[in-house]
C-alpha cells in the first residue's frame, strides 16, 4: 500500500494523517522542515518479520569462511536477473529499486557550515535517532533473504565512524564522519558500531572550536568535552556519564563520572590532547549474568525515506530498574558500585566525593580515583540490576595511563523478567480498531536486538570538536594495556579482583567487519524464522 501524505511536524515523527500521536501504525517520517516524504506505509502487524525471532550470535570469525556480502568470495548475481530485487508474493514492504545500495549505502548529502579544513556540517536528508525511534540503513538482499528481502547495512564510509543517525540533532559532523561538535550546550554522538565482548581501544582527539562549530554568542564557560562508553539508552542530549547507562571522563578536572556524580580521577585535558579509551567486556563464551535476556530478536519494519531504505524500530527506553537506581542515588547520595560484595547483595559505590569529587562527602571517604563506599540493602535498586563481571573501563591521556575508572558495569541486555512478561502478550494481533498505545507496545522489543552493547560516545559543549581515531593511534598503547592501567591506579574501593587474565586488546577499527557479519547472520536467522512460520 502506497501513500503520499502531507503534514507538518518538527523532527522525525510518524505520519500525522491520521495523527501519529493517535495512530502510530503509520510508519512515515518527516524531514526537519515538516515536509512528508513519499514512503511506503505498513503497520506493525503487516511488517515482514515483525514478530520476535530469538537466536544467539555466533563467533563472527567462525563465519569468516562463509561467503557474505562483506566477503570478496561472495558470488556476484547476474545483472540481468537481479535476484536481490525479487520480492515474495504478498510482500508488504517498500519495493526495492535497481539503484538501491546492497552492501554500503552512500554517504548522505552533506552541507558545510564553513569552508575550513575539518569543517562541520549538516546532513538534512538523514533520519536522526530521536523521539524514541531508531533508524538503520537497509539494502535489498532477496537472493540471501527471499522472505524478508532486506538486510541491515551501514552508510559510507565503510569503517567505524561517528554515526550519521545516532547523535543529537543539535550536533554537527564532518564530511567523512570522523569529527563531531556542537555550538550549543552538551550534545552527544555515538559510533556506528558498538562492542559486546572482548577488549577494545580507541582514541578521541580534542580539537579547538572553529568557524563551523563556534556559537554565535560564546559560552561563558568556554568549550568543554566529555568522552566515554555508553549504551543505546543513554541520552544524546546530555553528557556521557549523566545517567547509569554511560561512563565518562571529564576534561575540566579529569573527573570520572557516572550517574551524574563527578569523582576525582585523572589529569585534566583539552584541545590538542588525545584521550585513549579502553573497555573490557566478558568473553563471548562467558556465562551470561542471571536476570538478563539471553535470546536475540529483531523487531523492525523497512521504510523508504528520501530515496534511501531504512529499518525503523522503537529505541530501547530506560527501564524501571535503572530509573529507580537514579531515584535512589538522588535521594541517598549513593552512587554506582563496583565492589565484588555487591554480587552478594550489598551495594558499594564508586563515584562519590563531593560536588567535584575532591574531598569527603556524605557518601563516604574519597581519594585518588574518586571512590566512596556506600553500603546498601540487598533489596536496593542497584542490587537488582545484573552486572558484567570482569568488565572494566580505563582512560589514557597522551599515552599516559590514568588508571581504571569503572569495573563491573551494568549489563547491556534487557532484564529477563520484562521480556518474559511481554511474551505472554505477544501475537494478539493488530486490527484497524486497535488502540494507538497497543500498537506502540506491539513494536517494543523486550529482547536484545543483537546490536546492544557499549558504544564509544563523546559529548561536546560550546563549540568543542572531537576526532575519532580507531587505528594508527597517535599514542599506540602497550600490549599489556590493562595491566598498565591497573598499575597507574584505580578508584580506591575498586580492588584488583579480576577472575581471568586480560585478553589481548584490539583497535576499534577491527570491530567494523565483525559487527556487520553478525548483522548479516541475524538477518538470515530472521528470514529462516519467517519461512518456518509461513510453512515455506
Amino acid at each position: 500500500m502506497e501513500s503520499r501524505n502531507k503534514g507538518h511536524a518538527h523532527g522525525h515523527v510518524l505520519d500525522e494523517t491520521p495523527d501519529a500521536r493517535t495512530d502510530p501504525r503509520l510508519a512515515v517520517i518527516h524531514d526537519q522542515q515538516g515536509n512528508a516524504e513519499e514512503s511506503h506505509i505498513i503497520t506493525a502487524s503487516e511488517s515482514p518479520g515483525s514478530k520476535h525471532a530469538s537466536t544467539k550470535l555466533p563467533d563472527p570469525w567462525a563465519l569468516r569462511d562463509s561467503p557474505t556480502p562483506l566477503s570478496p568470495e561472495a558470488p556476484a548475481a547476474p545483472a540481468a536477473e537481479q535476484p536481490s530485487l525479487r520480492v515474495p508474493v504478498g510482500f508488504r514492504g517498500p519495493q526495492p529499486h535497481e539503484d538501491d545500495a546492497q552492501d554500503t549505502a552512500p554517504a548522505p548529502t552533506w552541507i558545510p557550515y564553513a569552508s575550513s579544513v575539518g569543517a562541520l556540517g549538516t546532513v538534512p536528508n538523514v533520519p536522526m535517532n530521536k523521539n524514541g525511534w531508531r533508524y538503520v540503513a537497509a539494502g535489498p538482499a532477496a537472493h540471501r533473504l527471499p522472505r524478508t528481502v532486506y538486510r541491515a547495512i551501514d552508510m559510507a564510509p565503510a569503517c567505524v565512524h561517528w554515526s550519521w543517525q545516532d547523535r543529537s540533532a543539535f550536533t554537527r559532523i564532518s564530511h567523512d564522519a570522523s569529527i563531531v561538535g556542537t555550538d550549543k550546550g552538551y550534545r552527544s554522538a555515538r559510533t556506528n558500531v558498538g562492542v559486546r565482548h572482548g577488549a577494545w581501544y580507541v582514541e578521541v582527539e580534542v580539537l579547538s572550536p572553529d568557524a563551523s562549530s563556534e556559537p554565535a554568542t560564546p559560552m561563558r564557560d568556554g568549550a568543554h568535552v566529555r568522552v566515554g562508553w555508553a549504551r543505546r539508552e543513554a541520552s544524546l542530549n546530555a553528557p556521557v556519564g549523566c545517567d547509569a547507562y554511560s561512563y565518562g571522563f571529564r576534561d575540566q578536572n579529569g573527573a570520572c563520572v557516572t550517574q551524574s556524580r563527578l569523582v576525582s580521577f585523572g589529569r585534566a585535558f583539552g584541545p590538542g590532547d588525545v584521550v585513549g579509551m579502553y573497555i573490557r567486556l566478558p568473553d563471548r563464551d562467558a556465562p551470561l549474568p542471571r536476570g538478563t535476556e539471553h535470546g536475540i530478536a529483531q523487531k523492525r519494519i523497512p521504510i523508504r525515506y528520501k530515496g534511501q531504505l531504512y529499518f525503523e524500530s522503537l529505541e530501547y527506553a530506560p527501564t524501571r530498574e535503572m530509573e529507580a537506581l537514579m531515584d535512589e542515588q538522588r535521594r541517598t547520595g549513593a552512587v554506582w558500585t563496583s565492589e565484588p560484595r555487591a554480587r552478594a547483595g550489598v551495594t558499594t559505590t564508586v563515584g562519590a566525593g563531593g560536588p567535584t569529587g575532591a574531598g569527603p562527602s556524605s557518601a563516604g571517604p574519597s581519594a585518588r580515583g574518586g571512590a566512596a563506599a556506600q553500603a546498601g540493602s540487598p533489596g536496593s535498586a542497584a542490587a537488582a540490576i545484573p552486572r558484567l563481571e570482569d568488565s572494566c573501563i580505563g582512560f589514557v591521556v597522551n599515552g599516559e595511563p590514568q588508571g581504571i575508572a569503572f569495573v563491573d558495569m551494568y549489563d547491556f541486555r534487557p532484564p529477563a523478567s520484562r521480556a518474559h512478561n511481554k511474551k505472554r502478550k505477544e501475537n494478539q494481533g493488530i486490527t484497524p480498531n486497535t488502540s494507538a498505545s497497543t500498537v506502540i507496545k506491539s513494536r517494543q522489543n523486550t529482547m536484545d536486538d543483537g546490536m546492544l552493547g557499549y558504544y564509544c560516545m563523546a559529548s561536546m559543549y560550546g563549540g568543542a570538536r572531537v576526532r575519532l581515531i580507531t587505528s594508527n593511534f597517535k599514542f599506540p598503547p602497550p600490549a599489556d594495556l590493562e595491566d598498565s592501567l591497573w598499575r597507574a591506579g584505580a578508584a580506591p574501593n575498586i580492588r584488583h579482583h579480576r577472575q581471568h587474565a586480560a585478553p589481548a586488546w584490539r583497535p576499534l577499527a577491527e570491530r567494523y567487519a565483525e559487527a556487520w557479519t553478525e548483522a548479516m547472520f541475524l538477518d538470515e536467522q530472521e528470514d529462516q524464522r519467517v519461512a518456518s512460520t509461513d510453512g515455506t
